[in-house]
Order: structure tokens, then C-alpha cells, then sequence
């Protein structure tokens, strides 16, 4: 499996807090299955920026450290950039990073709202050559209030321009009862592209995916589910192809229709 979405790197953000607690982190992926994962320390979010050139370095310090300590992990570099007009222009600077250096950037909204233009910024992004994933927007609380946005959002696009990465807590019912709602939603809908687990330390959202990718089988299907964790990470990184899309439908409120 392929962990897209993690806060693994000690000493850049709210993450791991230490290299003991980095390396714990990273054994409890392996041993849950997960082969590579993505190191996504936040950004752009009004208390980090962190430089991509210090993110490769802490990804090659870690790759020693991995191979000293015997566990079978690859990790590679990224970013979770808080929405901002500046993400076009600061990635044709190369002063962020897209995931493993490649073509799709990992963006977060805001907790509680979605910014006026947000889609237009996504095209932005598109004409550029780049490809977005939505972190986690099941916590979106304007989201939680109106799923449908997604639907909407995702038939401006192209087939894997935009993709949802949704958290693995929020599938297995671990997180709060309106995140793992609104993922479910999602997931019943097809609007689910990618299972990530945003682990941010041994104990608090550890970096496990299995138990969210037999949750995710109930709904969508067990070759569905493992395309979110295996092909589909794959060919965002650049290493593989793009499963055959699939269509989302609209999760559109009962009284909605009326």
C-alpha cells in the first residue's frame, strides 16, 4: 500500500515529535502493510512553511535511519499546502513541492469554509500541467453541510485532475461522528479517490490503512478499495497508470430535490 497523506518527518510540524517517535511511526506502517509513503509536512497554513530543500534532506536522513533500523519502508517527499492564490506561482518557483516532486500537489481547505474562486485556482493549477488532491475534505464543515459541493466540483475536471483523498479514521468511524459521515457519504457516491492515513504520531491517527481499506470493501467493493491505496497512489507518483475512472453520482440531500 501507498500512504499518500502523512505527517512523518520529526521537527517540521504538529507531526512526530522526535527521530524515536518518527522511526516508531514508520515500523507501524510496515508492519500494516504500507510500502511507501509520502511525508507531507504542512505548509502555507499561517504557522508553517516549510522549504522543500529541508524536506529532501529530512527524507534522506530518514531513508538511512530506516535502512539502519531494518524497517522496510520507502518515503518520499511532499507538501500539505493550505489553500492560497500564491500555489500556482510559488510551484513554478519551485518554493513548494508537489508530491515526490511530480505533477499533483496536496491541498488542504480550511477547516470550517470553502474560499470564494477555490475552483478557479484548481483550473489554474490544471493549465499548468498540475493535477490537485483534496485533503480530507470530509472534515469541511461546509462541506459536511453540502456534500454536493464535490459533485459539482469534480464534473469541471477532467478524469483524475482532481482527486479526494479522504482520511482513514474518518472511514473507520475513529475520528469525529460528522468527518466519518460525510466520508462515508463520499464513499458511497464514488467521490473517493485515494485513502490516506494524515498520521501525526504513534497513538493519535497512527499510520494505518488495512482496517480503512476493508471498511472502504464494504461500500465500494474490495477492488475499488485497494485501487485507492495501490494503483491510483502509483500513478500520482508518476510510477504507474491510472485505473479506469470512475463516476461519481451526487450526494444530493432529500429535501434538496424538492
Amino acid at each position: 500500500m501507498i500512504d499518500m497523506h502523512s505527517h512523518i518527518l520529526a521537527g517540521f510540524d504538529d507531526g512526530a515529535k522526535n527521530e524515536q517517535e518518527m522511526l516508531e511511526m514508520c515500523l507501524l506502517a510496515s508492519r500494516d502493510g504500507i510500502a511507501t509513503i509520502v511525508a507531507t509536512p504542512h505548509s502555507l497554513d499561517g504557522q508553517f512553511l516549510s522549504d522543500p530543500d529541508e524536506i529532501r534532506l529530512g527524507v534522506a536522513k530518514l531513508t538511512v535511519a530506516l535502512g539502519e533500523a531494518g524497517i522496510e519502508l520507502r518515503v518520499l517527499p511532499g507538501m500539505e499546502l493550505r489553500i492560497a492564490v500564491e500555489i500556482p506561482r510559488l510551484l513554478e518557483e519551485k518554493k513548494i513541492l508537489a508530491l515526490n516532486d511530480g505533477k499533483y500537489v496536496l491541498i488542504e481547505l480550511h477547516p470550517s469554509q470553502i474560499p470564494v474562486g477555490f475552483e478557479y485556482l484548481l483550473e489554474e493549477l490544471v493549465r499548468l500541467g498540475f493535477g490537485a488532491i483534496l485533503a480530507h475534505p470530509e472534515k469541511n464543515a461546509a462541506i459536511q453541510a453540502n456534500p454536493e459541493f464535490l459533485y459539482k466540483l469534480s464534473s469541471r475536471f477532467r478524469a483524475w485532475d482532481l482527486l479526494i483523498q479522504v482520511t482513514a479514521d474518518s472511514i473507520t468511524g475513529r475520528h469525529v461522528r460528522s468527518s466519518a459521515r460525510t466520508g462515508r457519504i463520499l464513499l458511497q457516491n464514488d467521490l473517493v479517490h485515494i485513502i490516506s492515513t494524515d498520521a501525526h504520531s504513534p497513538t493519535v491517527r497512527p499510520p494505518r490503512l488495512s482496517k480503512a481499506v476493508e471498511a472502504a470493501a464494504s461500500i465500494v467493493g474490495e477492488e475499488r478499495a485497494r485501487q485507492m491505496v495501490e494503483h491510483v497512489p502509483l500513478a500520482v507518483l508518476g510510477e504507474g497508470e491510472f485505473p479506469e475512472a470512475w463516476a461519481p453520482s451526487n450526494p444530493r440531500r432529500w429535501w434538496r430535490i424538492w
